[in-house]
């Protein structure tokens, strides 16, 4: 009799059993590790702000690492643009730890986006938060740096634009009436001359203003002007005097956008791309290639 017993006994300690009760005194190796960071950081690059909101790692029973971001999206621009689209990726200790994410800022107004990418890192070492940032660049082009971490090795580099505060906020010169409706010194964007194709806005067909991102060490003026709905800059003639003396016709020919809700007036930029110091004093000239000996002068200050 004492030998049944003995015998049910072992009978109830099958490995079945041993493995329940192991299973519920530790984590099951089937969970995912998380790891979530929520921070407010922005960055511009190409003529839009990216506000990084929320980043969060998962480290899968595989030993890969995904991260999800989060990112607010805003075009700066007041018409449609056509902007390169920035390499975007994760970096540790300056090291790039990740492959190319995918963002595509809208081409007008703003979004909310949720990128995500695989195989972050190395395959079975933890992937601390902490030591990340994200940067936005290009091939030959500035670089923005998100540090998403206290310990990401790397300094903020938001490239920010610079406001210009003008000496006046109206042009007249020739045919010409202009409203300066902003200028800024930027790193991020500058113009281009490849042309864009067209969007759509709703309904709406619109040519979008391309953008182009300048060389590191690159800084342009960028003035946008608003003027009456039938003005062309075909005759406009602008130079800008830079605070050393140096004296430049823009880099590109100087566009003309349509507003998307303004059908009264157009929308005129320039910019004028140098490399060197930024802080001084800046000179607009204005004149209209019928009357290029009567410029209108205006100035901007830096800082």
């Amino acid at each position: 009799m004492v030998s049944c017993v003995a015998a049910l006994l072992a009978a109830g300690c099958t490995p079945y059993g041993a493995d329940t009760l192991r299973t519920a005194a530790s984590p099951s190796p089937m969970t995912p590790a998380v790891r979530a960071v929520a921070l407010d950081r922005t960055a511009w690059w190409g003529g839009s702000s990216y506000r990084l909101t929320r980043v969060t790692t998962t480290v899968g029973t595989d030993g890969r690492t995904e991260a999800q971001l989060v990112l607010d999206v805003g075009v700066e621009s007041p018409v449609p643009v056509a902007a390169a689209l920035p390499k975007v990726a994760l970096e540790a200790d300056g090291v790039a730890v990740s492959g190319p994410l995918e963002v595509n800022p809208p081409p007008f107004g703003r979004a909310s986006l949720t990128a995500t990418v695989q195989d972050v890192g190395t395959p079975g070492q933890p992937l601390d938060p902490d030591r990340l940032a994200l940067v936005l660049t290009a091939p030959g082009a500035a670089r923005a740096v998100i540090p998403i971490g206290e310990h990401s090795g790397q300094n903020a580099v938001d490239l920010r634009p610079t406001p210009l505060r003008p000496s006046a906020d109206h042009l007249a010169t020739g045919r010409f009436r202009l409203a300066l409706a902003d200028a800024r010194l930027r790193d991020d964007c500058t113009g281009s001359p490849t042309a864009a194709p067209v969007v759509l806005l709703g309904t709406t067909p619109f040519s979008p203003r391309p953008l182009r991102a300048p060389k590191p060490g690159q800084h342009t003026v960028e003035l946008l002007f608003d003027a009456p709905a039938d003005t062309t800059a075909d005759h406009l003639l602008l130079r800008l005097t830079l605070p050393d003396g140096r004296r430049l016709a823009p880099t590109v020919p100087i566009s003309t956008a349509a507003y998307p809700d303004r059908p009264d007036a157009v929308s005129l930029a320039a910019w004028f791309d140098f490399y060197g110091d930024t802080a001084g004093t800046y000179t607009l000239e204005a004149a209209d290639a019928q009357q290029p000996d009567d410029p209108a002068v205006l100035t901007l200050l830096a800082g």
